[in-house]
């Protein structure tokens, strides 16, 4: 398996994998927002690719600046997304795109590192556990139409 920062050339692959990720997104939001990763700064994503350069899975991670609920520094790592295909889980490929994130983050100076989950996925609250995320604050938040 192979880690790679994601380019132009693995635009499509990454975006068809984000919208299996992202399901209830509009398509149109998705691009747009992979199309700024790919030119920002503060913003990577790593795509893991088998022997045969399958695409298995991506990770998009940010350099936060502002509050990250539970954090003591500032600028903060969040993980903003991490996807891998069903049939590759449980064989180390989030594993090793955490690992890259960590490097990524390190390279920047970053001392903590930040992610979230829904309340009900218990399967992502597992998930983050097990790379040694400790839990920062239980928030709900509200909306009100106006």
């Amino acid at each position: 398996m192979k880690i790679e920062g994601v380019t132009k050339k693995d635009f499509s692959e990454w975006l068809k994998m984000g919208l299996l990720f992202w399901e209830k997104h509009p398509e149109e939001k998705i691009k747009k927002e992979f199309q700024e990763i790919l030119h920002s700064k503060k913003e990577a994503a790593f795509i893991a690719r088998d022997n045969y350069n399958t695409p298995l899975g991506f990770v998009n991670i940010a350099v936060r600046n502002d509050y990250v609920e539970g954090s003591k520094t500032n600028p903060v790592g969040y993980i903003e997304g991490i996807y891998v295909r069903k049939e590759y889980r449980k064989k180390g490929v989030a594993k090793q795109l955490i690992k890259e994130s960590e490097k990524w983050f390190i390279k920047k100076g970053v001392k903590e590192m930040g992610s979230d989950a829904e309340i009900n996925n218990t399967v992502s609250h597992a998930f983050h556990k097990s790379f040694g995320f400790k839990k920062g604050e239980t928030l709900i938040h509200y909306i009100k139409k106006l």
